[in-house]
C-alpha cells in the first residue's frame, strides 16, 4: 500500500479538527508539518484549557469536594460557638450548685439551733404560765369576788391554758426521733377522743366508730400519734353543732400493707379554695387558732412515713384520711406484729 496525504473529509470523518495550521488545504500542505493541536478532540482542547487551579498541597480537588469542604468549616465555626455558649452555661449552674450546697451545709446547723432556742424559750416560759395558772384558780376559790374580778380571773386562766398549749406544739415541733412499739390503733382512738372530748367546750356530739375487726397492730410511736388524733378531734368537735355527729371508721389496705383511718363530721366543711393550705404553719380556719396542729400533725405522719389528706364529705363537712405502714421501711430490727385487733 503506497503512502499518501491526508485531505480535509478524511480528517473530518475521523473525528479530528483542524485547528490553525495555515499549511492545510484539500490537495496537500506547504511549509511547515502538522502540530499536536491540530489532530486534538475538541473535549481534549476544552479539558486542557479550562482546567482549574491546584489547591496548596499540589493535590487536585474537585469543585464540589471545594463547597463541601467550606460547608463543613461554617458548621463547625457554628458548633464551636454552641460549644463556648455550653460551656458558659454549665460553668454557671456550678458556681450555683456550688452555693447551694454552702446553703446546705448551712440549713442544718441554722435548724438545730433555732430549734434549740425555741425548746429552750418553750420550758422557760413554761413555768410562769404554771404559776399564773395556780394563782388564778386559788384566787377563784374564794368567796364573795366581785363578777367582774371573776370574769378576770376566767380569762387568766384560759389565755394561760392556750398559751401552755401553743408552747407544748412548739415542743412537739423541736422533739426529734420515735419510740416504735407495737400499738393497738383502736385502743389509741378511743383514748384520744376521749382526751379531745375533756379540753374540748361541753357540747354533746355523738361519737360512731367503723372499725375493721381484721386491722393489725402497728409499729409505730404511740405518743405521738395520739397528739396526731387528738388534734384531728378537736377540730372535728369544734366543727360540728349540737347533737352532730363524728365517725371514726378504719380498714386495712392490703396492697399498701398499711392502715386506714378515716375521721367525718357533719360541721360546715372546709372550702376548696382552703383545703392545700390548711398543712401550711400558722395557716387556720378559726378565728382562735395559731395554725401549728394541722401542721403538726402531718410532720408527725410523715415520720411514720405516712399519710395524711383532708377531703369533704359525701353528705357535707369534713374528712380527714390517715394512712399509716404496719412495719415502715425505716423502723429498723423489730418485732413483726402478728397480733389482730379482736382477736
Amino acid at each position: 500500500m503506497g503512502f499518501g496525504f491526508l485531505n480535509s473529509s478524511d480528517l473530518f470523518d475521523s473525528g479530528y479538527a483542524r485547528v490553525g495550521c495555515g499549511g492545510w488545504n484539500t490537495g496537500g500542505f506547504s511549509g511547515s508539518g502538522p502540530k499536536r493541536e491540530d489532530f486534538m478532540k475538541p473535549g481534549d482542547r476544552a479539558t486542557k484549557t479550562k482546567q482549574p487551579a491546584l489547591p496548596k498541597g499540589g493535590e487536585f480537588v474537585p469543585g464540589e469536594k471545594i463547597l463541601r469542604r467550606r460547608v463543613l468549616e461554617e458548621e463547625l465555626r457554628t458548633y464551636k460557638k454552641k460549644c463556648e455558649l455550653l460551656t458558659e452555661y454549665m460553668n454557671e449552674a456550678m458556681r450555683v450548685i456550688q452555693k447551694l450546697e454552702t446553703q446546705t451545709l448551712r440549713t442544718p446547723r441554722i435548724e438545730m439551733m433555732g430549734k434549740a432556742m425555741v425548746a429552750g424559750l418553750a420550758h422557760d416560759l413554761r413555768n410562769p404560765l404554771a404559776v399564773i395558772h395556780s394563782c388564778s384558780q386559788n384566787c377563784m376559790e374564794a368567796e364573795n369576788l366581785p363578777r367582774s374580778l371573776r370574769k378576770n380571773l376566767v380569762m387568766i386562766q384560759e389565755s394561760s391554758q392556750k398559751a401552755n398549749s401553743l408552747l407544748r406544739q412548739f415542743l412537739d415541733f423541736v422533739k426529734s426521733g420515735l419510740n416504735r412499739q407495737e400499738t393497738n390503733i383502736h385502743e389509741l382512738l378511743l383514748r384520744a377522743w376521749d382526751s379531745a372530748c375533756l379540753d374540748a367546750k361541753p357540747v354533746p356530739v355523738n361519737l360512731e366508730t367503723r372499725f375493721s375487726a381484721d386491722l393489725p397492730f402497728i409499729f409505730a410511736d404511740p405518743e405521738k400519734l395520739e397528739r396526731v388524733f387528738v388534734n384531728l378531734f378537736l377540730n372535728a368537735l369544734r366543727a360540728v353543732a349540737s347533737g352532730g355527729t363524728v365517725t371514726i371508721q378504719t380498714r386495712f389496705l392490703s396492697p399498701g400493707k398499711c392502715v386506714q383511718i378515716e375521721i367525718i363530721d357533719d360541721g360546715p366543711g372546709i372550702p376548696s379554695s382552703q383545703r392545700d393550705r390548711v398543712f401550711e404553719p400558722f395557716f387556720s380556719t378559726q378565728k382562735e387558732g395559731v395554725g401549728l396542729g394541722l401542721f403538726l400533725c402531718r410532720s408527725f405522719i410523715q415520720d411514720h412515713q405516712g399519710e395524711i389528706s383532708i377531703g369533704g364529705g359525701k353528705a357535707g363537712g369534713t374528712k380527714v384520711t390517715v394512712k399509716l405502714p404496719v412495719i415502715p421501711e425505716d423502723s429498723g430490727p423489730h418485732p413483726s406484729p402478728k397480733n389482730i385487733i379482736g382477736k
